[in-house]
């Protein structure tokens, strides 16, 4: 019987993870796991870090991606994996998204500032590093600068969608998005299904050339998982799953590890992806 164990959806500090991506798979060697997948919001700068780290503790690592993509008005995430990430017009979007980031903390940064909590932009960049900006970075900037007492009341008061200080992603349609993930060699993912992504928008992403869903995950129960892997297997879909880890969240340590797919079943996924490839 394999026992080997992959996890397929992480983050590190190139967006809004805690550690690096040498860290990162460092830990997963020490979870038992043979694979893993690093998949930062929007950005891939980790990629090479990893694979280099991976070699070195003997982790096999599998280009990914979460992206930010829309279907209607709908903001869902979907994980990109097996892409070139050398391809020219993914690197082009994914470069163009970095710059849309930062004008949309700035734009938060600014109505903060008019709702009476003036957090210094330059804290917001030392928070992100040399991740990709987002929410999670300003929120800790709050904290940093003292205006607020704790991340989740950035949230919850100010940051939330709909909130006084939130701005809305730019739209990438979810067609165009898989259409560049198909371009680039690799496939599309829904993320997370069971974390309020209604059946309309499901049918929606497979009518775009949806590739797959994410079955295992800390937000599905079991009732969940079950209601998803019936879905792939009605409409011919791969099955992925992960910790969804970050490194800041209590149940973090307790998801890595416990939240993952077989290794034979990475094995089958590539072996689909490579099937359905373009010539």
């Amino acid at each position: 019987m394999d026992l080997r164990r992959a996890d397929l959806h992480t983050h590190t500090n190139h967006s809004d993870g805690a550690l690096t991506p040498t860290q990162l798979v460092r830990k997963a060697r020490q979870q038992g796991l043979q694979a893993l997948s690093i998949t930062d919001h929007d950005c891939i700068d980790g990629l090479a870090e990893a694979l280099t780290a991976g070699a070195k503790y003997n982790v096999e690592v599998v280009a990914g991606v979460e992206l930010s993509v829309t279907v209607g008005t709908v903001e869902i995430h979907l994980l990109g994996y097996l892409f070139d990430p050398a391809h020219v017009d993914l690197q082009a979007y994914l470069h163009q998204f970095r710059q849309h980031r930062y004008h949309r903390a700035a734009g938060m940064v600014e109505r903060l500032h008019d709702a009476g909590l003036p957090v210094s932009m330059d804290t917001v960049l030392a928070e992100a590093g040399d991740g990709v900006l987002g929410r999670p970075h300003v929120a800790r900037a709050l904290v940093a600068d003292g205006l607020l007492d704790s991340y989740e009341a950035a949230f919850d008061h100010y940051l939330r969608d709909g909130a006084p200080a939130w701005v809305p992603k730019p739209k990438f349609p979810s067609g165009e998005a898989l259409a560049l993930l198909h371009e680039a060699g690799g496939i599309g993912v829904l993320a997370h299904p069971g974390h309020w992504t209604t059946d309309r928008v499901v049918m929606a992403l497979i009518r775009d050339g949806l590739d797959g869903l994410e079955t295992i995950h800390p937000a599905h129960d079991t009732m969940l998982t079950n209601y998803y892997s019936q879905i792939a297997r009605d409409f011919v879909l791969m099955e992925t799953g992960g910790s969804d880890y970050h490194g800041f969240r209590e149940r973090d340590e307790e998801c890595f590890g416990a939240y993952s797919i077989p290794y034979p079943q990475l094995a089958r996924i590539r072996h689909r992806t490579r099937a359905h490839a373009k010539p």
